[in-house]
């Protein structure tokens, strides 16, 4: 608005120096007279308009999720569905990722015509790097023709869009075959079980649990008792940084680990200084755990078992045992 001001007082006194140099002919000096009162009449015919764009309201439509690169579209519309001509809408957008540390506002996008169908905002740098992006409408407003006077208007939306990374394959893939018992644990409340411990009887167990061939053996009475094994568990571990562009090739590696131990039906758990200890087990678990990496939410209690732990780092894979 005030570039449009100062483009309009710049020719008026360009318009009034050549009038002068004229001796305010009639022609030139009309003119003058025009360009003078333009703003006033800009106002008039577009006022009903604005008036009834500012009472119909906007709001907008924004994408849940995007892939990494993926061009986001803002669909503004009329609350009440009718249509409302706008001489001009000026719209402001903020962005905020906090995982990657980015907080833009970008400018203004200018519209012409009537809201009857959404029309569409398109910006290409919201998706350019992983994590959540808050966004929202700071500014809008509508002008004039001439796009000297506004009517403010205000849009409720705020919107987290989540952006996903593309798959990256590492230089390998842990395997999905290598999980090994380390032995046996009882198993809380006992009934059926694959496996069995023997001990002595004690006060309390059921006599249905004796083993009765061994307690003639050893002529004391001994039970079974079910037991599950304990398992080398896998957990993928993220060596996360201070660097987006770093951040993202992690990211996007881990996604497709992850799918592929998935589809091998291999349990898992990711680890991160920003979510703790995630258990993995499905597709949903995966962008779950992707969320709390980028809101830096806690997921668990540490994971305190032994395990093999695949490192994803800035520099590639490795795989230590704990």
């Amino acid at each position: 608005m005030i570039k449009n001001w100062l483009i309009y007082l710049g020719g008026l006194a360009a318009l009034f120096i050549f009038s002068a140099f004229h001796f305010f002919e009639q022609t030139t000096w009309n003119v003058f007279l025009m360009f003078l009162f333009m703003p006033l009449v800009s106002l008039f015919v577009s006022l009903p308009f604005m008036l009834h764009a500012a009472v119909q309201g906007l709001t907008a439509a924004v994408p849940k999720t995007l892939k990494k690169g993926d061009t986001a579209e803002f669909k503004l519309i009329s609350k009440s569905g009718n249509a409302a001509v706008f001489p001009q809408l000026r719209v402001r957008v903020s962005c905020e990722n906090r995982f990657s540390g980015s907080k833009k506002r970008y400018r203004k996008i200018t519209f012409f015509g009537s809201s009857k169908k959404p029309f569409i905002i398109i910006n290409n740098s919201i998706s350019s790097h992983c994590g959540n992006v808050d966004t929202g409408f700071v500014g809008c407003a509508v002008f004039d023709f001439a796009g000297m006077f506004f009517i403010p208007m205000k849009i409720k939306v705020r919107r987290q869009i989540t952006v996903m990374p593309e798959h990256e394959k590492p230089s390998f893939v842990p395997s999905a075959d290598n999980t090994r018992v380390l032995g046996f644990k009882p198993k809380p409340g006992g009934g059926f079980s694959d496996n069995y411990e023997l001990r002595p009887f004690r006060d309390g167990d059921s006599v249905k649990n004796v083993h009765w061939k061994v307690s003639s053996k050893y002529d004391e009475l001994f039970v079974r008792e079910p037991s599950l094994p304990v398992l080398r568990n896998l957990v993928i571990r993220l060596d996360l940084t201070d660097k987006p562009d770093q951040n993202d090739s992690i990211i996007a590696r881990f996604v497709y680990t992850a799918e592929k131990l998935i589809s091998a039906q291999k349990e898992f758990y990711c680890a991160s200084k920003r979510c703790g200890y995630f258990k993995i087990e499905s597709r949903d678990d995966v962008k779950i755990c992707l969320n709390n990496i980028y809101n830096g939410v806690e997921s668990s209690a540490p994971y305190t078992g032994a395990a093999d732990v695949f490192i994803i780092s800035a520099d590639g894979e490795e795989v230590v045992s704990s």
